[in-house]
């Protein structure tokens, strides 16, 4: 059946079970205005949940490690990830305009999936975020002569957003797999910082702020308000995690050189 085949295309339990979901809220406004006698999606059943692959356990040097084997534009695309917390979202929609590489600070106006900007996921997560020196040379990297500042700091050579399947499928999943990692994608490197941020010691408050959490039990803890000089020492110190050997400390949380143009392979 039609949930069958999405399971076999790849997609996870959770997201087919949001696909049902749509569907049959769709059916059930249909019902509900007599276009239809019954909802026939209450009769489908969900394909069989299959065991979730246990995530390789986050330590820097398999951060590291998996940084420098990626190519481009993956590897600076993680490398900016494990180093601000963005989600891959919004660091695909970044824009030159949202960054200021004199006083090294990004800000998080936007998000992209499949092609279609939006406005991030919550209040919070509209925020800037001071930058480390080694995101600063990343960032001037990337830029180009011609670039404008509503250019794309990520994109294709038309302009167009690239696409975070194709880079997870073509380049992070076989860099993974050659190293044995296992349950890796965007958002893991997400996660990675979180882990960097809680092992220097960061205040819940600077945490929750640089992640742009919308609640304080998100960052395990009672919200405490940040300052800016705090946030930008945190960054500076994950930084430091970087030039450094040896396993993270710290609770675990649960759950660049300049590239080539890339072709329409990875457009949305």
């Amino acid at each position: 059946c039609f949930l069958n085949a999405k399971a076999r295309s790849g997609l996870s339990w959770k997201t087919v079970k949001h696909v049902r979901t749509a569907f049959g809220t769709i059916i059930e406004a249909a019902v509900k205005d007599d276009f239809m006698a019954d909802n026939p999606v209450r009769r489908t059943r969900l394909p069989r949940r299959s065991p979730v692959e246990e995530k390789t356990p986050i330590e820097l040097e398999t951060v590291k490690e998996l940084i420098e084997k990626l190519p481009e534009p993956s590897c600076s695309i993680a490398a900016l990830l494990a180093r601000t917390g963005l989600r891959i979202g919004e660091l695909l929609a970044l824009r030159w305009q949202d960054i200021d590489l004199l006083k090294g600070l990004l800000s998080v106006n936007q998000t992209v999936y499949e092609g279609h900007f939006d406005e991030p996921k919550s209040k919070r997560s509209k925020r800037r975020i001071p930058l480390g020196p080694k995101c600063v040379e990343v960032l001037a990297a990337l830029k180009r002569t011609e670039a404008t500042p509503s250019t794309l700091v990520f994109s294709a050579r038309n302009g167009s957003p690239l696409s975070r399947r194709n880079l997870l499928n073509r380049q992070l999943k076989p860099a993974a797999k050659a190293l044995k990692l296992t349950g890796v994608n965007w958002h893991w490197f997400r996660h990675a910082h979180a882990t960097l941020l809680d092992s220097t010691g960061a205040p819940i408050g600077t945490t929750q702020a640089l992640l742009g959490h919308s609640s304080s039990e998100i960052t395990r803890g009672t919200y405490i308000h940040s300052v800016p000089a705090d946030a930008r020492q945190a960054v500076e110190e994950v930084e430091k995690l970087f030039g450094t050997r040896g396993k993270l400390n710290g609770p675990k949380w649960t759950q660049v050189p300049e590239w080539p143009e890339m072709g329409s392979s990875l457009i949305n």
